[in-house]
């Protein structure tokens, strides 16, 4: 009989973050998180879950533990999209529907106790932007930092629980090759787009004008993001600060874009990290000594980068402001020994960030879905 369990102790917290090590010991596609940091992230120490009601659970079997979730309510999420939407996250389970059921029913009777109406997921925690969806169509690929990796049979139990997609976000991808003639063309045309309306991209210097950098991100973020994107609200000064916290020892200038006037005025941004996962998948969980010296030592032959936002101000758009920062960060990563490039995740109804990014030459690889079931 599958019983479910509250986590309450460090054990539990334990239990929690180890299960999956259990389940993907022989796939050789899924990474490891840090334990120690995973931990911490369960308990709200580097997101904003502490900000939310909450609760953890897990499925246990004669004391063996076959499944996992987490689920919460953003109660300033919901306020400002005016919905009553719980999420599920950190999702992981035994091939085994019962212990879905289980599972879901704990976050559905988690969600009525504070009227709930329709349960969404998995999605990401308050303050972040990883491991959304379940991935549906692409298993024999390793995942790029922060995205998610899950077992092929996890949309079918959301699906017997009787839930429905809400939405698709895409990951996208491209060799330098697929993206050298596009390139080409922009280099003549791109001086010409930028004389005319009257902009020109810059990388971010964290070391020297860190203020100056975290203020335009946050005005772009506010000009830039739209009133229906579901799921999202405004970043506040604080996130920015908990993000550049969070990537200060594993930001790449270079990567880094902002697109100002010529005036001064921010008018895009866009996020790029190194795919630090290349080497990630082989710590297996650790971050000791050795582990750091590889990290180091290895960084540099990373030949990944996953570009995670980009955002432009409404009266830029269709203005070749997302092709100037597509193109400044390319040429960046190539001059600093990346080959491969991917943009992710975007959701299906971003269909401008869709058109600039196939425009500029990558194609969708793989696709994450993400689930919702009214519940009241």
């Amino acid at each position: 009989m599958i019983k479910i369990k509250e986590v309450a102790s460090q054990k539990d917290y334990e239990a929690f973050a180890d299960l999956a090590r259990d389940l993907y010991k022989d796939n050789p596609y899924w990474v490891q998180p840090i334990r120690s940091d995973y931990l911490k992230y369960l308990q709200g120490q580097n997101n904003d879950l502490n900000l939310t009601p909450h609760k953890l659970f897990l499925a246990y079997e004669d004391q063996r533990v076959l499944g996992r979730v987490l689920a919460y309510i953003d109660q300033d999420l919901n306020k400002y999209q005016g919905v009553q939407v719980g999420y599920f996250s950190e999702y992981e389970a035994v091939d085994r529907q019962e212990v879905a059921q289980a599972l879901l029913d704990a976050c559905v009777d988690f969600f009525a106790q504070h009227d709930i109406e329709v349960m969404r997921g998995p999605n990401t925690l308050p303050g972040g932007d990883d491991h959304r969806g379940f991935i549906i169509d692409n298993f024999q690929e390793v995942p790029s930092i922060m995205n998610t990796y899950n077992l092929p049979y996890y949309p079918g139990q959301m699906e017997a629980y009787g839930m429905e997609k809400h939405h698709d976000v895409f990951a996208y991808t491209a060799e330098k090759s697929d993206l050298q003639a596009k390139v080409d063309r922009l280099e003549k045309t791109l001086p010409l787009v930028e004389k005319r309306y009257n902009f020109h991209v810059d990388t971010v210097d964290i070391k020297g004008q860190l203020q100056r950098e975290k203020d335009d991100i946050y005005q772009i973020l506010q000009e830039g993001l739209p009133e229906e994107w579901e799921d999202f609200k405004p970043i506040t000064k604080e996130e920015i600060d908990n993000i550049f916290n969070q990537l200060k020892f594993f930001a790449v200038e270079d990567l880094i874009a902002i697109a100002r006037t010529d005036e001064g005025r921010p008018i895009g941004f866009a996020l790029s990290l190194p795919d630090y996962n290349e080497l990630l998948i082989d710590f297996k969980g650790k971050l000791g000594p050795v582990q750091l010296l590889k990290f180091f030592f290895k960084r540099n032959k990373i030949k990944r980068v996953r570009m995670f936002v980009l955002f432009v101000v409404p009266d830029y758009h269709h203005k070749g402001v997302s092709a100037a920062i597509y193109y400044k960060i390319f040429k960046n990563a190539v001059k600093l020994g990346y080959e491969k490039l991917e943009g992710s995740t975007i959701w299906d109804y971003n269909q401008p960030m869709m058109n600039d990014i196939e425009k500029f030459g990558a194609r969708k690889n793989i696709v994450y879905r993400v689930f919702k079931k009214k519940i009241k």
